[in-house]
């Protein structure tokens, strides 16, 4: 077991009061703000993820109801064109057949044309949510830019104090000021 050195202790003591007192404190001080902005980052980052996998799924089901909505449309056309056929044909001759055929003719093009309107507003809505779903991913991906360079600050920070040199110092509040950056672009989106 070493020997305890008093005047050795004592020195190192000194050494790091005078660290302290010529801003020895901003190390940790640094590390610590930089740490707040990297949750702060990765808080934003998650949300916005959440948040474009939900707008992603809204778009899908928009789509599906919109296909669904097509199907309808469709279907409810050729049964009008099927109709609008027979008569045309000459094969219903009973003129009480007739009208009531006219009258479904009639009958499904206005419904035919009310259900192609839902499906463009349920595709328009779907559009919609896929834009959305864009925007909150690109704004991910910003605050995932931002949350890495903010870790890599902390580290350079970090070896700042265990190597008791600034040097890293200056590298990690450039780090961090490109994070603030990207930080800020996220919020854009």
């Amino acid at each position: 077991m070493p020997e305890f050195n008093a005047g050795h202790a004592l020195d190192e003591a000194m050494e790091r009061h005078e660290q302290i007192a010529q801003g020895g404190i901003l190390v940790p001080i640094a590390a610590a703000v930089i740490a707040v902005l990297a949750a702060l980052a990765t808080l934003m980052a998650n949300h916005n993820s959440i948040s474009g996998l939900a707008e992603k799924n809204e778009a899908i089901l928009y789509q599906i109801k919109s296909a669904d909505q097509y199907g309808y449309y469709e279907s409810s056309r050729i049964k009008s064109h099927v109709y609008q056929a027979m008569l045309g044909t000459g094969i219903v001759t009973a003129a009480q057949a007739r009208t009531q055929m006219q009258t479904t003719v009639t009958h499904e093009g206005a419904k035919a044309d009310k259900i192609l309107k839902i499906a463009q507003n349920d595709d328009l809505a779907a559009q919609e949510h896929f834009r959305d779903s864009e925007g909150y991913m690109k704004a991910y991906e910003k605050f995932e830019v931002s949350t890495t360079l903010f870790e890599v600050s902390i580290v350079l920070v970090s070896i700042t104090a265990l190597m008791r040199t600034r040097a890293m110092l200056f590298v990690a509040a450039g780090a961090t000021l490109v994070g603030i950056v990207f930080f800020g672009l996220g919020f854009l989106h």
